[in-house]
């Protein structure tokens, strides 16, 4: 009878650590890292199929160094970009619309014109009935 109990626990246990393994640990970033390597970090991350710790990257990488338009610009891209790869236009489409006044309101040239391009590529990918729900 003690046995039976026994190998009855075991697949609980197993499917229980297995659960435990997969689940992603909270993303540590040296506080000495530089924008450049947070952004590296956060796009390993993503690669990895770690979406979450992405965007807790590119969230540090905001906060850390988010007072640089540029950086700015670029972390919220990566953020948008990752949430219309999941067709998540709600969270989408207000930072891209973000984005775009950010540009709108620059002065000529002050700005990275690749996430400008980036960000319209990527406003042309989501539906328009959803651009106009936001």
């Amino acid at each position: 009878m003690k046995h039976s109990r026994f190998f009855a626990a075991v697949p609980a246990i197993l499917i229980t650590a297995l659960i435990a393994g997969c689940a992603s640990a909270k993303l540590e970033i040296p506080y000495e890292a530089t924008d450049r390597e947070i952004i590296q970090i956060a796009q390993t991350e993503y690669d990895a199929g770690r979406v979450s710790n992405a965007l807790q990257g590119y969230n540090t990488l905001l906060s850390r160094y988010g007072n640089n338009v540029a950086t700015y610009i670029e972390g919220r891209y990566e953020i948008a970009h990752i949430y219309l790869k999941q067709k998540n236009y709600s969270q989408a489409v207000p930072i891209y619309r973000e984005i775009l006044d950010i540009y709108d309101n620059a002065a000529m040239g002050m700005l990275p014109p690749s996430f400008l391009k980036l960000t319209r590529a990527d406003w042309n990918k989501i539906p328009e009935a959803k651009r106009n729900e936001h």
